[in-house]
């Protein structure tokens, strides 16, 4: 269990730590004054508590913080701390709604006692820290090369430009990843370091290991890195948890692999899109991966987009979901000329501008799908499928 203490007084708040670090209770912060309603909720996003020790010995400023949290917070659990037992201290606990007062020195039986009670409630209800987004887009090509990085790229552009959109586009292609160079930036972190300090993430160590370009935040995949280096999926998951927490959209961009890394990210993804272009091999293999990732329970995420669109095809878009085994949800024309100056330049392809807005605009407009989570997250399922179907 997370929880934050909230406690100018210091020796309060110490006798309090060592009553609690007998029990399976992480503090993940501590602050020796009041918070401002905008500090708290940077803390919120970054460390996701699941329970608050407010200090009462300010009347003023904890009824003020504790109207905040129910606004804001409300399935965070508050629980009061107060040096003495006097019947004022009471009457405020009780009027600010906290779970639970507890009085120095904090005997045993009455912490153990809420602390059962609050893991007894959050089992029940658990905590969704607002302003978690559900708006996680992963984008994983068929084959190497037919653009997948690019519509990523694009489409964080256009999520960018709406309002009040806070967008991060992360690299996760650890093998070839090209986020930097569609961008023209290159930064000293990558995703493996924010990966390794996922325990400490906070807002400033954050801005630090983001690229901020514009109104767009990346997260680059760094130097290429050998097949099968090891990744911790456990310390991968708490990064996309923040993600989630501190960004109203998140862009994926895959590699063509299926490897742990691309595997907790799939699985946490809200919506997944498969990249192809209209020529054979890769149909071929898009129709394979969707059949992988029908064997992998992820298909229910899973769509089918279309890029490089030529003015004639030999198959129509109708006929090119059919063959690959997904309706084609969004396509995007063939301008080479368009892109490899939108890559010179770092911008958006001038000609392809509304075709991407208007992806993103869907995408925003639409609820996202829900996601398998929980236990599954940390499963890592053997690459052990044998790619057998072949296009008919």
């Amino acid at each position: 269990m997370r929880g934050i203490v909230i406690c100018p007084d210091i020796a309060l708040r110490q006798r309090f730590e060592e009553a609690a670090a007998q029990y399976n209770l992480t503090l993940v912060k501590r602050l020796d004054s009041y918070p401002s309603p905008e500090a708290f909720g940077r803390l919120a996003r970054a460390w996701a508590p699941e329970v608050v020790f407010l200090s009462l010995e300010n009347h003023g400023h904890a009824t003020e913080f504790c109207r905040h949290m129910e606004a804001e917070f409300p399935d965070v659990q508050r629980i009061a701390l107060h040096s003495s037992p006097d019947p004022a201290t009471f009457k405020l606990a009780l009027r600010l709604r906290m779970r639970e007062l507890l009085i120095a020195p904090f005997q045993h039986a009455e912490l153990a006692q809420a602390l059962s009670d609050v893991v007894s409630h959050l089992e029940k209800h658990p905590i969704n820290i607002v302003g978690c987004s559900d708006r996680f887009y992963a984008f994983t090509p068929a084959k190497a090369g037919v653009g997948a990085s690019t519509i990523a790229a694009n489409v964080t552009r256009a999520f960018a430009t709406m309002p009040k959109v806070h967008a991060l586009l992360a690299d996760f292609d650890i093998y070839s990843g090209v986020a930097g160079f569609l961008f023209n930036v290159e930064h000293e972190f990558s995703i493996i370091d924010a990966a390794d300090r996922s325990k400490d993430l906070d807002d400033d160590s954050w801005r630090q290991l983001v690229k901020n370009v514009g109104d767009i935040d990346l997260l680059l995949s760094g130097a290429p890195r050998l097949a099968g280096d090891a990744l911790d999926a456990k310390q991968m998951a708490k990064l996309l948890d923040f993600m989630r927490r501190n960004y109203t959209v998140v862009t994926a961009d895959l590699p063509d692999i299926f490897d742990e890394l691309s595997l907790t990210v799939l699985r946490e993804a809200s919506r997944i899109f498969l990249v192809t272009t209209p020529e054979l091999p890769a149909l071929r293999l898009a129709r394979l991966k969707v059949e992988l990732f029908r064997r992998l329970e992820l298909d229910d995420r899973l769509s089918l987009v279309l890029n490089r669109v030529p003015k004639r095809m030999e198959l129509s878009i109708e006929e090119i979901g059919e063959t690959v085994g997904l309706p084609v949800t969004a396509s995007f024309p063939s301008d080479y000329v368009s892109v490899t100056k939108s890559i010179r330049e770092a911008q958006m392809p001038a000609n392809l501008a509304a075709p991407f807005h208007q992806f993103a605009e869907t995408l925003f407009r639409k609820p996202p799908q829900e996601k398998k989570r929980f236990i599954e997250r940390f499963a890592v399922v053997p690459m052990r499928y044998g790619l057998r179907s072949h296009i008919s």
